[in-house]
């Protein structure tokens, strides 16, 4: 009869050195490795020995824009009417438009002090949140300046129309409209919307027009205007 090895005992012996010394490797190990990239190696590890599946990431929906949906400049022009509730004079803006094109026309007065040509603190949040309706469009934008018959100090009806406009092309690229889509035009007082000589009629004639239109024909004005 074989009598058993009597050093079997060596076999359990060696794998349980072998154990323990990779046990003080690994002890060794995390001690060199920083918070963030314990974290990770903690995220891991939980993610292998766990049964619970990770979520599905979630896929955000596609939202069409109001000219995928064929309403043109409709939606726009809406949105607009919605800022211009916020002027206590209504008549001050002035929302006009169609599936094709729309124009913002805002009164001088709401936007300047009296012979200036930058755009007065108590506007810019207007100018803000027109920008902020008119920047998602790729079309062209016109700004049209307007001024009245009324000679001018220092420098002539032509000038302060250009300058104004400029101010308000410059203010809306501020806010997020892509300059190259925008152009400023001073057309004096040749183009009144009051033909009469009152105050209140030089005061509707003082104005800043915005045109945006998504045909090709006629990109920079509209009969009327």
């Amino acid at each position: 009869m074989k009598r058993p090895d009597p050093h079997r005992w060596l076999v359990s012996y060696a794998d349980y050195m072998t154990l323990l010394c990779v046990f003080f490797i690994m002890l060794y190990a995390v001690q060199l490795i920083d918070d963030e990239e314990g974290a990770a190696i903690k995220s891991e590890l939980e993610g292998l020995f766990s049964t619970v599946l990770p979520p599905e990431p979630i896929t955000p929906p596609t939202l069409s824009t109001p000219l995928e949906d064929g309403n043109g400049l409709l939606p726009l022009v809406a949105d607009l009417r919605q800022v211009a509730q916020f002027i206590p004079e209504s008549d001050d803006i002035r929302i006009e438009g169609d599936i094709d094109w729309i124009t913002v026309s805002l009164n001088a007065d709401l936007l300047f002090r009296p012979g200036e040509t930058s755009i007065r603190n108590e506007a810019i949040p207007l100018i803000e949140a027109i920008a902020a309706e008119l920047k998602d469009y790729p079309f062209p934008l016109n700004v049209q300046g307007h001024a009245d018959d009324t000679p001018a100090h220092g420098m002539t009806n032509w000038e302060i129309s250009a300058l104004r406009a400029a101010a308000v092309v410059q203010n809306l690229a501020l806010y997020g409209v892509a300059p190259q889509r925008m152009a400023a035009m001073g057309l004096s007082y040749y183009h009144p919307v009051s033909k009469g000589d009152s105050e209140e009629d030089k005061a509707r004639n003082r104005r800043v027009v915005i045109y945006m239109t998504q045909t090709d024909t006629a990109a920079w004005t509209r009969p009327g205007q």
